[in-house]
């Protein structure tokens, strides 16, 4: 197979795009990321679940994270034609990062996110949705090990069992401050944040 028979079949163009987003994410297995890489170009046609696979190629610490985000805003704003995305695939976006979530904890925070199926959505407001559900999932993760961590021990003779109510208290509160819910919401809608963590 000679250059412009790879050329033709756009071979070249996924092997560089490839390995430039493994060598950017540094992937712990690279060849199922390449594995993964190409059944998403060849397999996954639905720009949402594409744009999923993108947000989720590294963790949100590292500064590779910005550029995968960016990435999967311009995949889904070029698939629209206009500037921004819609309201509907933004929040059927969400709906994946959200999938583990507890259903009251989603209901509230897409009250607070939400946006209508036509209304456009511009890349701040894709930022903050995704921040704020990929901080709420960290923070769900970080609830559950302190349960794990606490169901393991053993409890003192004549104690009831539970987390102490301050751990999960710091948790919310870390959570909250991440998100910047108390800048951007009402102090009902930030206390209704609250409750639906505890």
């Amino acid at each position: 197979m000679d250059a412009s028979s790879l050329d033709a079949s756009r071979v070249t163009v996924y092997m560089k795009d490839a390995l430039t987003i493994m060598l950017e994410n540094r992937p712990q297995n690279p060849l199922v990321f390449l594995a993964d890489y190409f059944h998403m170009v060849t397999q996954v046609k639905n720009p949402v679940n594409r744009a999923y696979r993108y947000i989720k190629l590294s963790p949100q610490d590292r500064a590779v994270f910005m550029d995968n985000l960016v990435a999967a805003f311009t995949m889904l704003e070029s698939d629209g034609g206009s500037a921004g995305l819609t309201g509907e695939e933004y929040m059927k976006l969400l709906q994946h990062i959200c999938a583990d979530f507890p259903e009251e904890t989603v209901r509230i925070l897409f009250q607070i996110l939400g946006k209508a199926d036509k209304e456009r959505v511009g890349f701040q407001d894709f930022l903050g949705g995704i921040k704020a559900c990929m901080y709420f999932e960290e923070f769900l993760g970080e609830a559950e090990d302190l349960f794990l961590h606490h169901a393991v021990e053993e409890p003192a003779p004549g104690s009831e069992q539970s987390v102490p109510s301050t751990a999960l208290d710091m948790l919310i509160e870390e959570l909250a401050s991440r998100t910047h819910v108390q800048d951007r919401q009402t102090p009902s809608s930030r206390n209704e944040f609250v409750r639906a963590c505890r």
